[in-house]
């Protein structure tokens, strides 16, 4: 079965887990958040979901949890947006401009369409997009890496003691503006 050996490896680390979540329980997280899971993370969080400090309970509703989690989601965005001026300059984005406020607003301008991200484990997300198995990236304030080519390839990164200089990163398809930053 398909996350069996990521389920195996997080609970040889101690992750915790409880049932995994039902297709109701998805349908009113993707609401709540706004969200829409992509299949990889759906298919993994309704076999078990990981409870243990650092991943988040998306079962449980309680307020607190939930304006946890709404945070979260919205902290990559935050602080790209507070720190746009010193966002790496993407050569595909033409000539860089000379002065930082015109860097900012062209950043914060290409951020708007940046596909929103959900988290998985602590600063480590999976990107919002059409994808069945996007890549995992790590991200702390403007400082973005990929983590795991797909959720599988990452648990054995963060959990297994594979290096995250291992991955195959020419195999990752690039994320809409967050891979341009990288």
């Amino acid at each position: 079965m398909i996350y069996e050996e990521s389920i195996k490896l997080l609970k040889w680390q101690g992750v915790e887990f409880e049932t995994g979540l039902t297709v109701e329980e998805i349908a009113k997280i993707e609401d709540i958040y706004k969200i829409k899971f992509p299949k990889s993370l759906k298919e993994f969080l309704m076999m078990a979901l990981p409870i243990s400090k650092g991943f988040f309970n998306w079962r449980n509703l309680d307020q607190d949890n939930v304006m946890f989690i709404k945070k979260i989601i919205n902290r990559p965005t935050e602080d790209v947006d507070e720190l746009a001026e010193e966002v790496y300059w993407c050569d595909d984005w033409g000539e860089e401009p000379e002065n930082e406020i015109d860097i900012a607003l062209i950043v914060r301008e290409r951020l708007k369409s940046a596909p929103k991200l959900i988290p998985v484990y602590g600063h480590r997300y999976i990107p919002m997009i059409p994808e069945d198995n996007p890549p995992i990236i790590s991200i702390h304030d403007i400082d973005i890496v990929y983590y795991g080519q797909n959720l599988e390839d990452y648990f054995k990164v963060e959990f297994g003691g594979k290096e995250q200089g291992k991955i195959e990163f020419k195999n990752i398809n690039p994320i809409p503006f967050w891979s341009e930053i990288m």
